[in-house]
């Protein structure tokens, strides 16, 4: 069953202890990610509207860029398409911060993201009023995100504008 799912979307993997977090479609991988992960079959997706889906499997549908023609063949970079079950339960956003609360602090990127205890991200997760707030404590929007285009525009623009102004104070004054 094809879904339209509502973003943020976070991705439940119990095997791993983590909540994987997307803001928009994303459906792009390598194939290696792709094999050892059998295709995410089983594991659980809760889209912004509460709704949880169970993934039957993913595939890939193709390469992606120049990386995804050439290179080691488990490393090129695939888009894959994903199948879901047709069983589609609620899950509410207290379900859904009470699974984070109890597995996120056993996996391994726990200490890596700068949470020192397990009592004060309980305490932050449970705090969120929305999916949309607890989607940000993973990861920010897409437009919030670090960018070196932007950084190199705000780099260049900023200094470009100061000179004008100098410069055109310099030829009339």
């Amino acid at each position: 069953m094809k879904a339209a799912l509502k973003y943020p979307v976070f991705y439940l993997a119990p095997a791993k202890h983590m909540v994987y977090v997307f803001w928009r479609e994303e459906n792009v991988t390598t194939r290696r990610l792709l094999a050892e992960a059998d295709g995410w079959a089983g594991q659980e997706v809760v889209d912004a509207s509460g709704r949880c889906y169970t993934i039957r499997c993913c595939w890939e549908t193709g390469p992606v860029g120049l990386y995804g023609r050439i290179g080691p063949t488990d490393r090129r970079t695939v888009r894959y398409d994903t199948d879901f079950e047709e069983a589609v339960r609620d899950c509410m956003l207290p379900k859904l911060q009470a699974w984070i609360a109890r597995e996120y602090p056993r996996s391994e990127w726990f200490r890596e993201t700068c949470w020192h205890n397990a009592a004060d991200f309980r305490q932050a997760v449970f705090r969120c009023r929305s999916f949309e707030e607890l989607a940000r404590m993973f990861r920010c929007r897409p437009e919030e995100e670090p960018s070196i285009r932007r950084s190199l525009v705000r780099f260049l623009v900023v200094p470009l504008v100061v000179g004008v102004v100098i410069w055109l104070l310099a030829r009339y004054t």
